[in-house]
């Protein structure tokens, strides 16, 4: 009795530490995405870098920006940043650089059901996006680290205003609409990225 009172046990300790380690592994997501390319190469993403059309990066409507995922399609895998929010149309999870998209063959389809995993958070100060807004200014503002504390980029939220992020930002509505482009300052949508 005795013996089998100590297996029990020591499977039940082998069970609960495979429950605990378990926990820590990413599970692979399965959903349709696209890719964007060269018509918005330069533009400013969600996180302030420039959109690089032949790069290996991202779209995500919810992951912190500086993900690491690995996204399968067709037998082939990529390892891309996610630095831009997105997709907002289509039902998508994911919009992909056109580059990773060639790499993955994704190019012919236009729209595919791909499989991604987080392979890892980026390697900044911020351990979430979470974090990342509540340091440096709020839900939507990411500093663009190319020119400085001084401009930056702003990813529209829902409900927003240009006059409520003019204010936010510390700078004039009519400036806000000038740097981008924008003739109705009526006009916003949420996840349009602001340049300041």
């Amino acid at each position: 009795m005795k013996l089998r009172l100590s297996q029990l046990l020591c499977i039940a300790l082998l069970a609960g530490a495979l429950v605990i380690l378990s926990d820590g592994y990413a599970e692979t997501e399965q959903g349709p995405a696209s890719y964007y390319g060269a018509e918005l190469a330069g533009q400013p993403t969600a996180s302030g870098e420039p959109f690089d059309s032949h790069g290996f990066t991202a779209a995500h409507r919810t992951l912190p920006l500086g993900t690491k995922l690995w996204v399968s399609y067709g037998g082939r895998s990529v390892q891309v940043t996610v630095n831009d929010r997105g997709p907002y149309t289509g039902g998508r999870e994911l919009d992909l650089s056109q580059g990773a998209a060639e790499y993955l063959g994704l190019t012919q389809a236009g729209v595919d059901c791909v499989d991604y995993t987080v392979a890892g958070y980026g390697t900044g100060c911020y351990s979430s996006e979470a974090d990342y807004a509540s340091r440096s200014g709020g839900a939507g503002y990411y500093p663009d680290t190319r020119t400085g504390p001084a401009g930056g980029a702003y990813v529209v939220q829902a409900g927003d205003t240009l006059s409520g992020i003019a204010a936010q930002l510390g700078t004039a509505v009519g400036d806000l609409a000038a740097t981008n482009g924008i003739e109705d300052p009526d006009l916003v949508y949420a996840g349009q990225t602001l340049r300041y």
